[in-house]
């Protein structure tokens, strides 16, 4: 499989940031386990975003703030375009990376 290019990265974070906007609300207005459950993955999921870029920056992994589900959407964006910028990023972690945001896409 082809490394993804810097423009397939980045449209692949703007189709999820898109799902967010859409599903995020929807879910924090949800009651019970299910959604819990769901919101809880997507947060897993932007961790470990958070966390990739971290390690490629060579410094700590820091938590990433629990927001309001209708937050979602924006804080996928930032997070992603933080694991995306510059051009010193690798192939392989390019492809970790759209792997993250597929993951996250793929849940919602």
């Amino acid at each position: 499989m082809l490394s993804p290019t810097h423009d397939e990265a980045t449209k692949r974070l703007e189709r999820l940031a898109d799902r967010l906007r859409v599903v995020g609300p929807r879910l924090g207005a949800r009651q019970g386990p299910e959604a819990a459950d769901l919101l809880g993955q997507v947060r897993a999921g932007l961790q470990k975003i958070a966390d990739l870029t971290a390690d490629a920056d060579g410094e700590p992994r820091r938590p990433v703030p629990v927001l309001s589900a209708y937050a979602l959407a924006d804080q996928a964006m930032v997070l992603g375009h933080d694991l995306l910028r510059g051009g010193e990023r690798t192939d392989l972690f390019r492809s970790e990376a759209v792997a993250a945001v597929r993951a996250v896409h793929d849940l919602v």
